[in-house]
């Protein structure tokens, strides 16, 4: 079943490549005030530089992919040789595309930053010399708005712009004119941030920046010296990328700031279509107050801890976080485990930004919940018990349940990072943290805990979100497991066409007509699909491996999978089993990829 986030990142490489455009049209300004005709053979340029990208993409991919990378190396282009024969600078492009390009494979698989090569190659004809740009204050708006790019490759960078500072400091030359004439902001924040061409790392990318930008205006005056540096950082850069560095086995630490998607939230009440008697609201006083009489004569009548975990085996309690294993053999795996100091920990962060209906039970189940952990309580003698919550508005819990503010971020929620959030342990990715003595259970789970052993109640039902992302709604409905989805969504959205089901808002499927609510369910949606290109146009931002929870290198496992190369031995020495599903690496793809769907490709590898 193919998952993916029914939300994703609303910048794209074209964005990014847009942004970067009208900076450097801003580069040309000065130009054009003095040779007008210029524009006309800047619009030449790009038009060339937007027909051959399309010609090549057709020839490599069979379909026209977005040509704004051509268009941008051909503005770059422009930029630096404005006194060069319109015919050379036509000739600049095509070297750019084709030997900096496409003989590699296209964009994301070239080794070379296209648009440097074709400038080497303009430069080596035409003997273009520093200083590039006039000294023209018109030109800090394009200046300004240069800087945020080194935010795609900073180290580098940054140590470009140093080192060419040093040299001009080293050689008397240190000026406003000289910075901005010799281009220092230019070759730092848009030639040398390449994201595909360029190392991430922090290190070795801010030590080649640096020497590259030394040399560029120590040694020599001709940009020649400074566009081979460039080249020199490129090629270091993929063996780097490619031979030199390891994986390492990071902790839980990346976090994405994800936007809610529902915020007209009905949390205060719950639709039923169970057709039980619903007696468990307390916005009726009445019921609430015999229910917590019931609640305390459960209390009082006594229960074994052998009666207790019988009930919870034979009720089949399971985690209903998403994971949907036995708490049976959660709880007894603690109390198996040969750890003194045995921790609780109920997971109320309702980390997907989509799901809403623990916050609902917290606070309106909250006696059976207390009665929940007291069950638990008694079969296993707990150092601390913790309740970790986004909110702590109106939270009634007796003063041995120590509350947690967990931050606003995703994916909060994820049982080692919650783990790490509040006992300040690491757990590996191969360790199940209930054999380290500590049991994390979800709100609901510890209601059914209490339904199972208080009222022999097998668990059948279950409380889910229901949302509308179209209206960015949500309500709190309770169903039964084994109904259709069409049915539930129907009932609360009469009328909805999309619908998608699954743990969460980043990890759902689309439903048919036959697909019925499982013990994984947690969250039915109804709204558009989201904008999932598939482009190969992976620019190596990064940002799926930067934004990845358990520190996996997400692009190159993808790379892997694309290219059919994905073997067991791969994919152990890559971590993917540490993939918690988050869909986080998806959600930030600026190539618009469903890259959670290939790291699962990945874990199949293994278990095949």
């Amino acid at each position: 079943m193919l998952r993916f986030p029914l939300i994703r990142t609303k910048w794209s490489n074209e964005h990014v490549m847009a942004a970067l455009f009208v900076v450097l049209v801003l580069y040309h300004i000065p130009q054009w005030i003095v040779n007008p005709v210029g524009i006309v053979h800047f619009l030449l340029l790009i038009a060339t530089g937007a027909f051959l990208d399309a010609i090549f993409s057709m020839i490599r991919y069979k379909r026209i992919w977005c040509c704004v990378s051509g268009v941008v190396t051909a503005a770059i282009l422009s930029v630096m040789t404005g006194y060069v024969p319109l015919w050379g600078r036509i000739i600049g492009v095509v070297v750019a595309l084709v030997l900096g390009k496409y003989i590699f494979g296209g964009t994301g698989k070239n080794i070379v930053n296209p648009a440097v090569t074709g400038l080497l190659f303009i430069i080596l004809v035409f003997e273009v010399s520093f200083p590039i740009f006039e000294s023209s204050y018109l030109l800090i708006p394009a200046i300004l708005l240069s800087l945020p790019f080194l935010r795609i490759r900073p180290y580098a960078g940054i140590g470009y712009m140093l080192g060419m500072v040093a040299a001009l400091l080293i050689n008397n030359s240190l000026s406003m004119n000289h910075l901005i004439s010799y281009g220092v902001i230019f070759f730092s924040c848009i030639l040398l941030t390449d994201p595909v061409s360029v190392t991430k790392h922090p290190t070795i990318g801010a030590f080649l920046g640096l020497a590259a930008g030394f040399a560029a205006l120590f040694f020599s005056k001709v940009p020649t010296v400074a566009l081979c540096g460039i080249l020199a950082v490129n090629l270091i850069s993929y063996g780097v990328e490619t031979f030199m560095i390891k994986e390492k086995n990071k902790a839980l630490r990346n976090t994405l700031r994800i936007p809610k998607v529902v915020v007209g939230t009905e949390r205060i009440s719950c639709l039923d279509l169970t057709g039980e008697v619903m007696n468990n609201d307390f916005t009726d006083t009445k019921s609430g107050k015999e229910k917590e009489k019931n609640i305390k004569d459960s209390v009082c009548t006594g229960y074994s801890s052998e009666l207790i975990l019988s009930r919870i085996k034979a009720n089949e309690v399971y985690g209903m976080g998403g994971a949907a294993f036995s708490t049976y053999q959660k709880i007894i795996s603690v109390i198996q485990s040969k750890t003194n100091e045995k921790y609780m920990i109920i997971n109320g962060v309702e980390c997907d930004p989509g799901l809403v209906h623990d916050f609902y039970l917290l606070r309106h189940h909250n006696k059976e919940i207390i009665q929940g952990i007291d069950f638990i309580l008694s079969c296993i003698p707990f150092m601390t018990v913790h309740l970790a919550v986004k909110d702590v508005g109106n939270l009634e819990y007796p003063e041995y349940v120590q509350i947690h503010k967990i931050p606003d971020f995703y994916p909060a929620g994820a049982e080692r990072f919650l783990i790490q959030e509040v006992l300040s342990q690491n757990i590996a990715y191969n360790q199940k943290p209930a054999e380290s003595g500590i049991l994390v259970l979800n709100a609901q789970t510890i209601l059914s805990v209490y339904e199972a052993v208080a009222l022999n109640k097998k668990i059948q039902t279950r409380f889910l979100t229901v949302a509308n992302l179209k209206e960015a709604s949500a309500k709190v409905v309770k169903v039964k497991l084994g109904m259709k989805v069409h049915k539930v969504i129907e009932e609360v959205f009469p009328g909805s066409v999309n619908v998608f089901v699954g743990g969460g808002l980043m990890q759902s499927y689309l439903a048919d007509e036959d697909t019925l609510i499982g013990k994984d369910v947690n969250f039915i949606a109804t709204g558009e699909f989201p904008n999932y290109k598939e482009s190969p146009q992976c620019l190596r931002c990064g940002n799926c491996s930067k934004n990845c929870p358990a520190g996996l290198k997400v692009d190159k496992i993808a790379d892997l999978v694309d290219r059919r190369k994905m073997e067991a031995k791969n994919a152990r020495k890559l971590q993917v089993m540490k993939c918690i599903s988050c869909g986080s690496c998806s959600y930030s793809c600026l190539a618009g990829r469903n890259l959670s769907s290939k790291v699962v490709a990945a874990k199949e590898a293994i278990q095949v």
